[in-house]
């Protein structure tokens, strides 16, 4: 099945759990199983033995679900699923902005993830995104870059009085 959409790759996945584990001094490196990685990324890509998620909302679901539920590294799980799900969403032209219910999705997913409601997540995350534009958010990336430094870019926007 060849489609159009951007998939992280498994160095992709590994570098944004590297990123994580970074910033937060308490959680441990390590990967567990990288085949579950791998899996996972093959599975949202080009399905298995049923038929392959076809919306980027089913995909998402599955990218956020599978890192969750395979628990591929020693710590991060949630935290690396959420971040490469966005990831997937903005290189597709979506920007993802979850809210503090995403934090119950995923515990759910770590703990039961039979009783995670497909389509009630997948109906959250459709209405969690907007089609954003990529050429625009590097031109806002590349501007801030410029007009604020690397050490001042985040996702807010800046201070005027700073």
């Amino acid at each position: 099945m060849t489609d159009s959409f951007w998939y992280p790759s498994v160095e992709d996945v590994l570098a944004i759990h590297e990123d994580i584990v970074s910033e937060y001094p308490d959680t441990s490196s390590g990967v567990q199983h990288r085949g579950d990685i791998e899996f996972v990324l093959e599975y949202v890509s080009e399905g298995s033995f049923r038929e392959a998620p076809e919306t980027i909302h089913e995909k998402a679901f599955h990218l956020l679900r599978l890192l969750v539920a395979n628990h591929p590294f020693v710590d991060g799980n949630k935290r690396t699923s959420l971040n490469t799900t966005t990831a997937f969403y903005l290189l597709n032209g979506y920007r993802f902005e979850y809210d503090d219910e995403i934090r119950e999705i995923l515990k759910q997913f770590g703990t039961d993830e039979t009783t995670v409601d497909e389509d009630c997540v997948i109906d959250y995350l459709r209405t969690r995104t907007t089609a954003v534009d990529l050429n625009e958010v590097i031109a806002q990336w590349r501007g801030d870059l410029v007009e604020y430094g690397l050490d001042r870019l985040s996702d807010e926007s800046p201070d005027p009085n700073d």
